[in-house]
């Protein structure tokens, strides 16, 4: 990489001036856009060296090693430079004790949480002399001079897209500001002591999970709530029972109040966890000196934390081994921009497939030329090739270099668009990020090119054999992601106390290939009610295939538990005998025209909510019925109410009733109930969800799915506006890879935590015959890869 000499030449801004043509800049008006984060093309900053250089004709921003490629296309060759220094804070006075030059602006590393000054240097250049450099001067002219001074105030156009996308960093906990900051407190003199408190419902006890109504002063216990998998929060739901009789709408938790100016708010009119920046105030108002006050109960997200099994944790991320750090090309860390981890441990295991490399490293230089500079921000190829390259090139994995590390927040802004998961800062589930990510891919992949996730997807053969008549279907479908059960009679006890239980892959393979029966189905032939026979196959087998351990399952309790297991997975698998062959000479299709009657469909309902009390834990079947009963103005939390107060109802998780004849049903997104088992006779994930929306009743989908599952219409999504998006071919004409079913072990992601959407992911990747942690930006050499702890498995096909 060619790095500038610091050496300048100054330049009086009147010469400047007089040797400008009055077409080398244009004046910016409120409406223009400013890129001045990163270079357009890689990942270079001002504080890089040689900074950055904004143009200001169209206000695209270069580094010094891609501007004069620019200037050369584009024949714009007046530029404000940018260069960034950072000083830390401790060393912000000289050796007299004299504080140093008048401090620009302060800002805050996230990585690593310290504080520095940043040091900004400006100055005008007119390529090809970029070491020419003219300083910021009213000598200019008002319009040059304003024009640099609108850029140097200017809020970068990379930034407010991402305050737009609400890409901000995260610390455990998504919190907004309260509207009732100045909120109305009552004069009714009441005082509230600092301690012992219990709740004034008539006949409650509660002296735990009490909250304080800072209106008025009422104290209330909360709900009961399964916080994390065997530890249960105790309440009546008193405070919620307070705020529908008198409306007042922000509460403070009593025992999560500290001095230091921290606690639990909630404010039930905006129905969310919210900061009062007035709690002092409002508390003081009732007597509470806040400073005096010592956190006694935990809040829910160290509830939460607390599940997360602190030898997992230490194990996946080798806390306690002696890492070495390693640099160069293709160990780049990527920083975490807000609960991306599940981003980046994804993104590292897919550097090593050779099609990806080629799409997005090798043709990173063809992709960015294809596209004008200021559409290089919101082009999805673009981005995807600008990071592959910018991981692969080493250019941000340099030892002793406090640059290291790429913050892929723009490449995160575009892929995700408007997914309301994938567009959030929340914590997101690795598996449904990989298949996410690869349809994308996919679809924005043009005709002419060969689609790199080709590498990765494949087919697979479902045969389905109606018993009574002995007549037999074929069906195939894509899949991305091979879902693993991990079947408990397979787990074996570990040999002596405190050994954790194992489960071979070998076992779990075997339970999801094992011929599957369904016991009611009636033979669309012979109308006798014999059963069914279903075998699942690979029909081909991808260069790389992605395997999923199914380590989540739902407790007795409603709660989603994670299976403590160590799941034995060797360097190298045979999968060859999964392979289909297809129609038997002497084996008679079912005819085409047979059918069966479709299952009823279920009223109309708010999906959303469903969806979200199945997230508490529920059933699928309680959660739909509360959606229905509630209706969609009752919300979430009357639907909650509404299965919490039937929890002994043995007929709660029985299917709901069904609609009235002709009403419809819906194909929503939602996981349901039933979806795995579908998906294991060899529907798609999209046929499945569409059969149990009609009818929960996985039996009853499955008789209409194998009549009726080609009249499903197909499945939609939505483009996001400013993608160049290329329709996919059908999957019938698409060139899949295939080959041996002989596989070894290339990268493994772990999770660390109770549940796919929280917690942790870190990502283990074999590089040059050893393994390396990519831990968000840290990069280092492992010593124990905890291949026995992962959710996610890369192999390669074995040559």
């Amino acid at each position: 990489m060619a790095v500038p000499q610091d050496a300048e030449e100054p330049v009086c801004p009147e010469r400047f001036r007089a040797s400008l043509k009055e077409s080398s800049f244009t004046v910016p008006d409120i409406s223009t856009k400013v890129f001045k984060e990163e270079c357009t093309y890689c990942f270079r900053t001002p504080f890089f060296a040689g900074g950055i250089f904004v143009c200001l004709k169209t206000y695209a921003c270069f580094c010094f090693t891609h501007v004069g490629l620019y200037a050369e296309q584009s024949r714009n060759t007046l530029f404000l430079h940018i260069l960034s220094k950072k000083v830390n804070l401790e060393s912000e006075e000289e050796s007299d004790g004299e504080p140093k030059d008048k401090i620009t602006r302060l800002a805050i590393d996230t990585g690593f949480e310290q504080k520095f000054d940043v040091h900004d240097t400006f100055s005008l250049v007119s390529f090809p002399h970029i070491n020419a450099k003219c300083p910021i001067d009213e000598k200019l002219g008002s319009d040059l001079y304003g024009t640099c001074q609108y850029v140097i105030a200017a809020t970068s156009a990379e930034r407010i897209a991402l305050l737009q996308s609400a890409s901000n960093a995260w610390d455990g906990e998504i919190k907004q500001i309260t509207k009732h900051a100045n909120l109305e407190q009552l004069s009714n003199g009441k005082i509230i002591p600092m301690s012992g408190w219990t709740c004034e419902a008539d006949g409650c006890t509660m002296n735990e999970n009490l909250w304080l109504n800072l209106t008025d002063g009422a104290i209330r216990c909360g709900r009961s709530q399964f916080v994390a998998e065997g530890q249960m929060c105790k309440g009546n739901n008193h405070m919620k029972q307070y705020y529908d009789a008198t409306g007042y709408p922000l509460v403070v938790k009593l025992g999560t109040i500290s001095s230091e100016g921290t606690a639990d708010v909630f404010s039930y009119d905006e129905d969310d966890a919210v900061i009062d920046p007035n709690l002092e105030k409002h508390l003081a108002h009732f007597g509470i000196d806040q400073k005096k006050l010592k956190k006694t109960e935990k809040s829910t997200l160290e509830l939460e934390l607390d599940m997360n099994q602190k030898w997992e944790w230490a194990k996946c991320q080798e806390d306690g081994a002696s890492l070495e750090n390693i640099f160069g090309p293709g160990y780049t860390g990527l920083i975490n921009i807000g609960s991306s981890c599940y981003m980046n441990s994804v993104l590292q295991s897919l550097l090593v497939v050779p099609s990806f490399v080629t799409r997005f490293v090798d043709g990173a230089g063809p992709i960015l030329a294809r596209v004008p500079p200021l559409d290089v921000h919101h082009d999805f190829n673009a981005q995807v090739a600008k990071l592959f390259s910018a991981m692969a090139s080493g250019d941000y994995s340099v030892e002793n270099s406090t640059l290291n590390g790429i913050k892929p927040s723009q490449f995160k802004r575009v892929v995700a668009g408007n997914h309301p998961e994938f567009s959030s800062s929340r914590q997101q589930d690795a598996e449904e990020y990989v298949r996410f990510l690869l349809d994308k891919i996919s679809s924005n992949t043009p005709v002419e090119v060969n689609d790199p996730t080709l590498s990765l997807k494949f087919k697979m053969e479902s045969r389905f054999e109606d018993i009574a008549s002995s007549m037999v279907r074929y069906t195939d479908r894509e899949e991305t992601v091979l879902a693993v059960p991990v079947p408990k009679a397979a787990i074996r006890a570990g040999d002596g106390e405190g050994q954790r239980s194992t489960v071979a892959l070998t076992d779990c393979l075997y339970a999801l290939f094992e011929p599957d029966t369904i016991e009611d189905f009636v033979s669309p032939v012979t109308k006798e009610k014999k059963g069914a026979r279903t075998t699942l196959r690979f029909k081909t087998f991808p260069d790389f295939l992605f395997l999923q351990a199914q380590r989540f399952t739902m407790s007795p309790d409603f709660t989603v538990k994670k299976l403590d297991i160590d799941l034995l997975v060797p360097d190298e698998i045979d999968l060859s005998g999964l392979r289909g062959i297809g129609k038997k000479e002497d084996e008679t299709l079912l005819p085409d025209d047979a059918t069966a009657s479709a299952p009823p469909a279920l009223p109309d309902y708010d999906k959303s909510i469903a969806e979200q009390l199945e997230a508490m834990g529920f059933t699928r079947n309680a959660s739909i019925k509360a959606a229905i009963e509630t209706g969609r103005s009752g919300g979430v939390e009357a639907a909650a109410e509404w299965v919490m107060l039937r929890l002994d109802d043995p007929s709660l998780n029985d299917p709901p009733a069904v609609a009235p004849a002709g009403r419809s049903a819906s194909a929503g997104p939602a996981h349901l109930e039933g979806l795995d088992e579908l998906v294991a006779f060899g529907f798609t994930p999209h046929q499945a969800r569409y059969a149990l929306n009609r009818n929960p009743d996985a039996n009853a989908a499955a008789e209409w799915l194998f009549v009726h599952a080609e009249e499903i219409p197909p499945e939609c999504g939505a483009a996001v506006p400013g993608e160049n998006t290329t329709p996919l071919e059908p999957a019938t004409s698409r060139e899949y890879s295939d080959g041996s079913g002989k596989y070894r072990l290339v990268a493994f992601i772990s999770h660390m935590g109770n549940s796919p959407h929280s917690g942790h992911y870190v990502a283990h990747v074999k590089k040059e015959h050893r393994w390396i942690l990519f831990n968000d930006e840290k990069v280092a050499i492992s010593q124990n890869p905890p291949r026995q702890l992962a959710y996610l498995y890369l192999f390669q096909r074995a040559e």
